[in-house]
């Protein structure tokens, strides 16, 4: 009866979905199946849903956003906003937040879920439905780089970046916190349509009513920043940064905050 139960299953698969049978990792799926067959089973109907991908020695992680999203999340909750505006973050990112903290999303890809502390909406960062010095804390993490590339489905356009950047600081009060990503690097580029990379200089350029309060750089574990000039042709790391607005323009050289106005 098993062995019938197999040979159909491997039947359909050769008429409907070959490239399983191909899968490096197949045939330990039926092994594992029959030898799970004649264990003492309690269950009373059982489908083939073959996951292959997933015996590994560790579990599999994008270890930047694991550390920016970590590291992001660790900022809000110890300064209590009493509102979260987020950008395009990750939706787990928002998700948790919000059941913490109320949080607004803003995506131009908005998330259809229904949850109590989250509000989410439709825009783009480069103009947000929110009037000037409103935001107590924004949250854009690895989403600046990509806006303007078409990759999400939004206008292309080589000032997006400026663009977004100059909204996010026209939308942030004074006093406020804005908490970012970027791709960096010495030497800045783009890979279309995956994403810009920036200097830090460039970027403290674009915020000029900003100064650094906090950062970390990501390689993909966190490192020290000198290993940023060790970076070669498009390589980058992501640099994390919380930046809080002040009154007047500043200037930054390295990690050092010097007022000009």
């Amino acid at each position: 009866m098993l062995n019938k139960i197999i040979d159909e299953f491997l039947n359909y698969l050769r008429e409907n979905r070959p490239h399983i049978l191909k899968h490096p990792h197949f045939s330990d799926y039926i092994n594992d199946f029959s030898r799970y067959m004649s264990l003492p089973m309690h269950e009373g109907r059982i489908a083939f849903w073959p996951c292959l991908d997933e015996k590994c020695a560790e579990t599999p992680l994008d270890k930047y956003y694991f550390y920016q999203d970590t590291w992001a999340a660790k900022r809000i909750f110890d300064i209590r906003p009493k509102r979260v505006v987020d950008v395009g973050s990750t939706a787990l990112f928002v998700g948790i937040i919000s059941q913490l903290i109320p949080t607004v999303s803003i995506d131009v890809r908005p998330l259809s879920v229904s949850l109590h502390g989250l509000e989410c909406q439709q825009a783009s960062i480069t103009s947000l439905p929110f009037e000037e010095n409103s935001i107590e804390l924004l949250s854009s993490m690895c989403v600046i780089e990509h806006v303007g590339l078409g990759r999400y489905g939004d206008e292309l356009d080589t000032q997006g970046s400026v663009k977004a950047f100059k909204e996010v600081s026209r939308v942030v009060r004074l006093g406020g916190h804005l908490l970012f990503s970027v791709p960096t690097s010495h030497t800045p580029g783009l890979s279309f349509n995956a994403h810009r990379i920036f200097s830090k200089e460039h970027v403290f350029q674009l915020l000029p009513n900003f100064v650094l309060k906090e950062e970390m750089f990501l390689f993909p574990e966190p490192g020290p920043e000198e290993n940023v000039a060790s970076l070669k042709g498009f390589q980058y790391c992501v640099w994390c940064s919380h930046m809080i607005k002040v009154d007047g323009e500043v200037s930054q050289i390295g990690g050092e905050k010097n007022s000009v106005g």
